[in-house]
């Protein structure tokens, strides 16, 4: 259009749909998503402690990948190779264990790994979402509405010109539809975004929770070892100790000024104090849509661990502790069947992040890439 045929709006009225969204017609949402897929991968990470962290987890992809690796779209590809390849998924579904056992309410939908990496992709995209180390076409692509992304997608992967994997079509056509029934598609797909996190972190927090039990169990297990054997800890082992104690003890304000160093060679006696330091639970993990969050901050303390999480390995692990009381503490957090519900939580929360920003990524037309790689 040109300009003389062009209206001018007020600077108000354009910050207005700015905040709103970034696309005016569906033809303009599709062309966002599009540069979004040729977006150079260096663009997309926030610094070098991200992708040394996604190296880790999806790196031993990225050599197959070769020229694909360099936008955002080959670069989803790594995720789709670490899921086949995932050893914790493969294992599972390929082993003589049982399907409910194998795919069971404790387990993640997919590999650990793979699951920690599409969470790293969600914060990273956040990190852009809400302008910080942002790059414009990433930033411009999560202003618009979550209806104008899905349909977004639905128009660059799904057109009847194109030869579709029919069963795939019927999978995300469902996913849609479920995940607008529980989003508002008015939403800006930052806000999305945003939720979707909120709710992967306050799930993750149970079995967090249940970790930090374990850790006081096996501290205090060590320190009565050494006791009873009438011995000092190792200098290693006796440092790691002081460590986590001294962590655990930011949280309970009751255990102010409380000795943590040895005396004549031996520990105060921590029998009183492990109880209510697995009770006090730290909950003070940031919201990943606060505008207070540094970027980075969030990815090295939000990651599921690769622990088993099923209460038969648990009370194994329980059964090797001194105290009555710390078992008792972890019988109760598995009866109230709050970790089925929180991995669930989690499972579809990697999944809404996986089907929003990585598999419509897999199927887009390589021209796509080429032409808008910079």
């Amino acid at each position: 259009m040109r300009d003389r045929e062009r209206t001018i709006l007020p600077l108000e009225k354009r910050l207005e749909m700015a905040a709103k969204s970034q696309a005016s017609s569906p033809e303009a949402a599709a062309k966002l998503v599009q540069r979004l897929s040729g977006v150079h991968t260096a663009y997309f990470f926030c610094g070098s402690a991200d992708m040394n962290i996604m190296e880790g987890l999806t790196g031993e992809f990225w050599g197959c990948l070769e020229k694909e690796l360099l936008h955002y779209g080959g670069f989803c590809h790594s995720f789709r190779l670490a899921i086949e390849y995932d050893n914790d998924f493969s294992t599972a579904i390929s082993s003589e264990t049982p399907e409910e056992e194998a795919c069971g309410p404790y387990r993640p939908v997919w590999g650990v790994r793979v699951n920690n990496a599409l969470v790293l992709l969600g914060l990273i995209l956040l990190d852009h979402a809400k302008g910080q180390m942002r790059y414009r076409h990433i930033y411009h692509c999560t202003r618009m509405t979550l209806k104008q992304y899905l349909d977004a997608l639905v128009d660059l992967n799904f057109q009847e010109d194109k030869e579709a994997d029919w069963d795939r079509v019927e999978s995300f056509w469902i996913w849609r539809k479920s995940f607008l029934k529980n989003n508002d598609g008015g939403w800006s797909l930052k806000e999305a975004l945003a939720s979707i996190l909120r709710r992967y972190i306050a799930a993750w927090q149970e079995f967090d929770h249940l970790d930090h039990i374990l850790r006081c169990m096996g501290a205090l297990s060590c320190y009565l070892e050494q006791e009873e054997a009438g011995r000092t800890l190792p200098q290693d082992e006796a440092a790691g100790i002081r460590r986590f104690r001294k962590a655990l003890c930011q949280y309970g304000s009751d255990l102010e000024g409380w000795e943590l160093v040895e005396q004549d060679k031996r520990y105060p006696d921590p029998r009183g104090y492990y109880f209510s330091l697995a009770c006090e639970y730290p909950e003070d993990v940031p919201d990943p849509g606060s505008r207070n969050v540094a970027p980075g901050t969030l990815h090295s303390q939000i990651f599921l661990s690769e622990r088993d999480y099923s209460p038969e390995a648990l009370r194994k692990l329980a059964e090797k502790s001194p105290s009555g009381d710390l078992r008792e503490l972890l019988e109760k957090s598995l009866s109230r069947e709050q970790p089925v519900r929180a991995m669930r939580e989690i499972n579809t929360a990697v999944t809404d992040l996986y089907m929003l920003f990585v598999e419509p990524y897999l199927r887009m037309e390589e021209y796509y890439y080429e032409r808008h790689l910079e």
